[in-house]
């Protein structure tokens, strides 16, 4: 059974928040995709509903959350239709639109921008029996402080295909700030590989390297090549293998 594209929305007076329920191609996450019509026999389409996407400030690539805010008034008391159309998934096939549908309350003007009440959206947690459950999320940091989080990581959180060469090997998570050093390690930075197979395969660990930029919040995880004497972060060689699926769990417990 195909997973849902909308696993969650949440629809206020000045925005609206889409958990997606599988990872999606970025650059399905335009305006032209989003329509918003009335649900009557004869629907009237919003002109311009929503404000420009900027996919690295509204989207959450971890948690898979977008973010669109209103540009448009809406009619009081009228039933709504947000439409999500041409969709691509990571496998490049497309998905089957599915729609949004709301009664618009009271004020249907959006507000000034910069004051306004996030929707408030459960984020999901899967919990893997294979590693410590107190210790790793693969959802997000969950640090004391509420302002460090991960803002970006490349490749893309949930690319299905990289070339086995992709940046010499070196994944790069972004941060909302420099984690201290002493996280700087495989005890914090887990990673791990499995072959990819029909049957239950256990994952196994990678060794790899961490390291941080001299002075940007950029931690730089280095997988060792393929050859019989591993380099890292070393042009001309393979780190990923063929027929493998990678992942990296953070701790927790990571912090500034």
């Amino acid at each position: 059974m195909s997973l849902p594209l909308i696993e969650y929305a949440v629809v206020d007076n000045n925005m609206v928040v889409i958990r997606f329920g599988k990872t999606i191609k970025i650059s399905s996450l335009v305006n032209s995709n989003f329509i918003v019509q009335t649900t009557a026999a004869t629907p009237s389409v919003l002109s311009n509903p929503f404000l420009t996407i900027n996919t690295i400030a509204d989207y959450n690539q971890i948690s898979r959350t977008l973010k669109l805010y209103w540009d448009a008034v809406r009619q009081s008391g009228t039933e709504y239709a947000i439409r999500l159309v041409g969709f691509i998934d990571a496998a490049n096939e497309s998905i089957t639109e599915e729609q949004i549908v709301f009664t618009q309350a009271e004020s249907a003007t959006p507000s000034e921008f910069n004051s306004y009440t996030t929707p408030v959206v459960q984020e999901l947690l899967i919990e893997d029996k294979s590693i410590r459950q107190d210790a790793y999320t693969t959802v997000q940091i969950l640090a004391k402080n509420p302002q460090f989080y991960i803002k970006n990581v490349d490749p893309s959180n949930g690319d299905f295909y990289i070339d086995n060469d992709y940046n010499n090997g070196r994944v790069t998570v972004y941060f909302s700030s420099r984690p201290a050093t002493n996280f700087l390690n495989n005890s914090y930075f887990k990673v791990q590989r499995k072959k990819i197979q029909t049957h239950p395969i256990r994952w196994e660990n990678v060794t790899t390297e961490i390291s941080i930029h001299s002075w940007k919040p950029e931690v730089y995880v280095d997988f060792p090549s393929l050859d019989a004497t591993p380099a890292y972060n070393t042009a001309g060689s393979d780190y990923f293998e063929t027929g493998y699926k990678y992942r990296i769990i953070l701790s927790k417990d990571i912090g500034v």
